[in-house]
């Protein structure tokens, strides 16, 4: 699975260019059910094609621009390692492929920015969660959502750890003999030449190898992080983690190998969700308390809300997936354009209200419709008080 966070959102909503092609799909991990995965992304290749040829692009010049995604579909092996959900990202110079633990909604967009509102469930502040993995087999992280738990990075544990910990282990099951005479100097002599290394010590100097990777994987975000494994693992991880956003609860075990990726994830959100939902719920009471009391702070007034997230403004945003709401907005002169249809070099303002708030430090809650706040098509809270609304181009 490809790792995904904060700057990779950046990094894409930075990215500008003629055409910006975004491609989702759902994914299938088990070989029984492959041929699914190549299908759809032919549909997808296909309605980009499509609506490269109604944009006016010559034939030849969307061939050269698809070719590097189509060659995907000539590449069996990269089937075989699906999450839930592909996003492709496509320019004239480049093709960028995420599979990523969400089984996204079928879609494509060609417009001249990424279409990223579908990836705001991994990264959104009511879904993305990690789980960290440790005992005697390896060294796991996990990036998981609702929907999945998928693998970011991993390291097998080294034999020099497995064999510190085997010897305690032997140590402590075997009862002490008496002996005299030579034959106690002997075992002593062979006692001292076979001294087992601390195990506790060991194990904290692996970890403390292995923290660095972890933290660069983590970065700076405070997304929960769910620890799993012995005991023993966890106890020693504690003492070097320099993660602030640990889960209280710990899933444990004694068995050699861990257990299946299904029933981790089954178990890490178990932990995770009722945050979720408590944080989730406390946004959306915060929301309707401001917007009765002080609608200064709150509003679901569209034409406010977008140059807010524009400009830095909002502190809360609501915004349904699924839907979308066709046009432009020009930040320099604080005027909007919204259609009921799209039109060619119209994009979706909500994607571009929740990847702004969400880039300039904005809580982001990516709701199906019937869980916004109210009913309402989008809603946010504000940081100050500003009488700041778009006007209608033209």
């Amino acid at each position: 699975m490809d790792l995904f966070n904060r700057e990779e959102l950046r990094r894409l909503a930075e990215q500008e260019d003629d055409p910006c092609i975004s491609l989702y799909m759902p994914t299938q991990r088990y070989e029984s059910e492959w041929r699914q995965n190549t299908t759809r992304f032919k549909n997808l290749l296909t309605d980009a094609r499509d609506q490269l040829r109604e944009q006016d692009y010559r034939e030849d010049v969307v061939d050269e621009i698809l070719s590097p995604a189509r060659q995907r579909l000539e590449e069996p092996g990269f089937w075989r390692g699906m999450s839930d959900g592909l996003a492709v990202f496509v320019t004239p110079d480049h093709t960028e492929f995420l599979r990523l633990p969400l089984s996204f909604d079928q879609v494509t967009i060609v417009g001249t920015r990424f279409h990223l509102k579908p990836l705001f469930p991994i990264i959104a502040a009511n879904n993305r969660y990690y789980l960290l993995s440790l005992d005697p087999s390896g060294v796991r992280l996990y990036q998981g959502t609702h929907h999945a738990l998928s693998e970011v990075w991993s390291t097998n544990t080294p034999s020099r750890v497995t064999r510190a910990l085997n010897q305690n282990d032997r140590a402590a099951d075997e009862a002490p003999h008496p002996t005299n005479g030579r034959a106690a100097e002997a075992d002593q002599a062979v006692e001292e030449e076979n001294i087992p290394e601390d195990p506790d010590v060991v194990l904290r100097e692996f970890l403390e190898e292995v923290e660095p990777h972890i933290g660069r994987a983590l970065g700076d975000e405070k997304v929960p992080l769910v620890l799993a494994g012995h005991a023993n693992f966890l106890d020693v991880y504690q003492t070097v983690n320099g993660y602030g956003t640990v889960v209280e609860e710990s899933i444990t075990w004694n068995a050699p190998e861990p257990p299946s990726v299904d029933e981790l994830h089954e178990a890490g959100w178990g932990l995770v969700a009722p945050v979720f939902q408590t944080a989730q719920q406390d946004e959306i009471e915060r929301f309707e308390q401001l917007y009765y009391q002080n609608d200064d702070l709150a509003s679901e007034d569209f034409h406010e809300i977008i140059p807010a997230c524009a400009y830095g403004r909002v502190d809360t945003l609501f915004v349904p997936i699924g839907e979308y709401r066709w046009g432009r907005f020009f930040p320099d002169s604080n005027t909007v354009e919204v259609r009921e249809s799209r039109e060619p070099g119209d994009g979706d303002l909500f994607d571009y209200a929740a990847v702004r708030a969400y880039l300039n430090g904005g809580v982001v809650h990516v709701l199906r419709a019937s869980n916004m706040p109210g009913g309402r098509s989008i809603a946010a809270t504000f940081r100050y008080q500003a009488n700041v609304s778009a006007a209608e181009n033209g």
